[in-house]
């Protein structure tokens, strides 16, 4: 325990909270207890491993920063005096705190540990307490170093296979439009094929940035019979398609809306995907689009029933009849329409009907 009194005293405040250490300890997170002048008065036995120390008496009464370890705490005087303080985000958090104020801010700690140096990115959580007439802050801090090395790693990924795989479906469009004779059958099925990997990239990285709230919503006014048109023709040619028919409904509606079109057409995608990897070898998905008043509805059709398991988990995240690590598709389909397009996705299976997807829209989105 510190020497200091006044810091002996506001420990022994919380230490004799009935189960509050037993109760903290088992939080798999770090949690603090700080007083007034940012001081650590209370904390749980995460705290111990974060800031690597062995004791719990060197840790009361220091600064975040210090107990850290944090580099810019050491090359100056201590926590919160050094210019690169002011835009740490522990520091404005706790401030926030000490105004009574709650907050969540990301901070950044860079340490020497043993000689070498250590990069840790934090998510604290700050919320105001008065206890027995006296000003605390509790803060919460989750380590999300490996989150954010994911997230560089996913840009990166992204990115460079995005341009290869982009790459690819333009020379591939190239070569389908110069060769000729039994050639150019095959420089078509290699389009396709650049065409599908492309499509199944940008998939993937819309729907982690919709996961994210990052996803930007940028609407334009299109109708919707090309639009469909347009995407069952691709369709046609997937892979998935082989042996099997894709048609639009004689009685599908021209409509105009106004909405994200990139968004709707990876709706549409996964509804067209999803009805192929269903459907038997001969059978046929009619996909239509009608006017329902203020909104529009696209629909998807194929004659198989789901099994009553299925039914009963199609939009969870991760399901999936077709193994381990599929699942994403009716997952998206939900996700991006009630989240970014503000309409629903709903369906109806039995054996009689088959099984079909309904999307339903404004016919007008605000941007």
């Amino acid at each position: 325990m510190a020497e200091n009194p006044e810091i002996q005293r506001q420990s022994h405040i919380f230490g004799s909270l009935e189960y509050l250490r037993e109760i903290l300890d088992s939080c798999p997170y770090l949690a603090v207890v700080l007083n007034e002048q940012r001081e650590i008065v209370f904390f749980n036995r995460a705290l111990l491993s974060l800031a690597d120390s062995h004791e719990d008496r060197g840790l009361f009464g220091l600064r975040l920063g210090d107990a850290m370890q944090c580099r810019h705490a050491s090359e100056g005087e201590g926590c919160g005096f050094n210019e690169a303080c002011q835009t740490c985000g522990a520091f404005l958090a706790v401030g926030e705190g000490l105004q009574s104020r709650h907050d969540t801010r990301e901070c950044r700690f860079t340490r020497n540990i043993d000689g070498k140096t250590e990069a840790l990115d934090l998510l604290i959580t700050v919320s105001p307490a008065i206890v027995r007439d006296e000003r605390f802050v509790v803060c919460s801090m989750r380590d999300i170093s490996h989150e954010k090395r994911r997230e560089a790693l996913e840009r990166i990924f992204f990115h460079d296979i995005l341009n290869t795989a982009t790459g690819v479906e333009l020379l591939a469009g190239l070569l389908k439009n110069t060769v000729q004779g039994d050639a150019s059958e095959s420089a078509r099925q290699i389009a396709a094929c650049a065409n599908q990997m492309v499509e199944e990239i940008q998939s993937q990285q819309q729907l982690l940035s919709a996961e994210k709230d990052e996803l930007a919503v940028d609407p334009i006014e299109f109708t919707t019979a090309p639009f469909l048109g347009e995407l069952v023709e691709r369709f046609r040619a997937h892979a998935l398609a082989r042996n099997r028919a894709i048609r639009i409904a004689e009685d599908s509606q021209d409509v105009v809306i106004y909405t994200d079109d990139s968004i709707l057409r990876r709706v549409l995608q996964n509804m067209l995907k999803n009805a192929l990897e269903a459907s038997q070898r001969g059978g046929t998905i009619t996909a239509g689009c009608r006017d329902a008043g203020e909104e529009v509805e696209f629909w998807v059709h194929n004659p198989e029933a789901m099994p009553e398991p299925v039914r009963l988990q199609v939009f969870q995240r991760s399901f999936s009849t077709k193994g381990i690590g599929r699942g994403l598709g009716t997952y998206s389909m939900r996700l991006l329409s009630e989240r970014y397009l503000k309409g629903t996705v709903t369906f109806d299976s039995g054996a009689e009907n088959g099984t079909i997807f309904r999307a339903r829209y404004r016919k007008r989105i605000s941007s």
